[in-house]
């Protein structure tokens, strides 16, 4: 069998994380299910993460800057303060659509986290992990509008995390996606309303 880099290694046993979890659920998310999904030895797994909860962290990670880079490619660059506000949510949207089931283990790894006193840091770098994203689209959207915000950035990414995991979770109940698209348009709206 070839020698795999560990740096590949690590990205392959995130991923195949990423297919049980979604797939089995997080309980049985274990090292050894993610080995068999592999057809590695635990051993591997291991080499490559200390234990599963530094194996769920990347997950977190991962999960997480796919939504970020899924909202700042779809900024158009030159684009106005409205279509780049307005873009940046729909591209987060279009992820949201296309992977529920990653979508629906974030909230998963979120309360899994905050059950175990161990575990609790990993729910507090999730959020810390979204709403750094969020900040740096919304500089990125001022610098290319020439822009500036009234409302302090860590502020405005609160809220607009607060929006987009109440629309999120929402929609996994009931996949009315005509609704959450309303809201997060409605909402694009108001944030083009605070700035100088």
């Amino acid at each position: 069998m070839a020698r795999v880099p560990a740096q590949e290694r690590r990205a392959d046993l995130v991923q195949a994380a990423i297919k049980v979890a979604t797939r089995e659920g997080l309980a049985a998310t274990t090292t050894r299910r993610i080995a068999q999904e592999l057809g590695i030895s635990v051993g591997i797994v291991h080499y490559c993460f200390r234990s599963k909860e530094e194996l769920l962290h990347e997950v977190i990670r991962v999960i997480a800057e796919a939504q970020v880079v899924a909202a700042r490619s779809a900024i158009t660059p030159g684009g106005d303060l409205a279509d780049s506000v307005r873009n940046a949510f729909l591209g987060f949207w279009r992820l949201v659509e296309t992977t529920p089931e990653a979508q629906l283990l974030t909230y998963e790894l979120t309360s899994w986290a905050l059950r175990n006193a161990e575990t609790e840091p990993l729910a507090r770098e999730q959020r810390a992990s979204q709403l750094a994203g969020i900040q740096a689209i919304l500089a990125e959207i001022s610098a290319a509008t020439g822009v500036e915000w009234k409302v302090p950035a860590e502020q405005l990414a609160r809220m607009t995390l607060a929006v987009t995991d109440g629309v999120t979770l929402g929609w996994l109940v009931d996949r009315d996606t005509a609704a959450a698209v309303q809201i997060l348009e409605a909402f694009a709206g108001q944030l083009v309303e605070l700035v100088s």
